[in-house]
């Protein structure tokens, strides 16, 4: 059952509030937040951005199509994809105000498609660091209390051998099947801001595993550990 706007309102409000703060002082952080700054908690080293998530996955990015655009310089058919993806208040498809990726004509799809493929560090970049230098990324799962965290060259580390997958309502960046981030539209049921470019970050790029010649990286140390014992 999907949550009122209250519920998603006091949910926000802690896990940006008491729940932040908890993971700022285990971490010996100042908290920072705000909507102008990635940075949530910072010492004299570190500069964090903390997500709190109650599942899988959470949001970490969310602007304007013409912000988005702006700042990444997206321009023609690439353009064209973002504005049939996302949608807008006066666009009509078959009574809908947006197309999901199979209806988008195929040039506008590729051009996007060589876009992402041509700027994966720039997107994750601005999604995560959006200008501040963020130097870990901390993912605190609260349903299973458990915490992870990256470097942001760890993160940087890991995107190197994903690659983008067009879903039907979304644009996921997968590491051996599993989703490390992905794009949608906002898609709330208030006009006003329904329309936007929303990014989430997922559980799985903190967790996913690396492979080394077709072979489980993770597997491969359990390996050579047992053979030292």
């Amino acid at each position: 059952m999907p949550l009122t706007a209250e519920q998603g309102y006091k949910i926000r409000e802690e896990y940006s509030g008491i729940k932040e703060k908890a993971v700022c002082d285990a971490h010996g952080l100042t908290q920072m937040g705000g909507s102008r700054t990635k940075i949530d908690g910072q010492n004299a080293d570190n500069r964090v951005s903390i997500k709190n998530a109650s599942g899988s996955s959470t949001q970490v990015h969310l602007t304007t199509q013409k912000h988005f655009m702006k700042t990444l310089n997206i321009t023609g058919d690439a353009a064209e994809f973002v504005k049939h993806f996302c949608g807008s208040i006066d666009y009509d498809y078959k009574g809908r105000d947006r197309r999901f990726i199979k209806e988008i004509d195929s040039e506008y799809t590729q051009s996007f498609q060589s876009f992402l493929d041509n700027n994966k560090e720039k997107i994750v970049d601005l999604i995560i660091r959006n200008g501040d230098d963020i130097t870990h990324v901390i993912y605190r799962d609260n349903t299973n209390d458990v915490e992870y965290k990256l470097t942001y060259n760890e993160i940087l580390d890991k995107i190197k051998d994903a690659e983008w997958k067009f879903l039907r309502g979304g644009i996921h960046l997968k590491l051996n099947k599993k989703t490390l981030f992905h794009f949608q539209r906002e898609g709330k049921r208030k006009k006003s801001n329904r329309y936007n470019v929303l990014w989430h970050i997922h559980r799985n790029l903190f967790v996913c595993k690396y492979k080394l010649v077709g072979i489980n990286f993770c597997f491969l140390i359990v390996l050579i550990y047992t053979q030292m014992l």
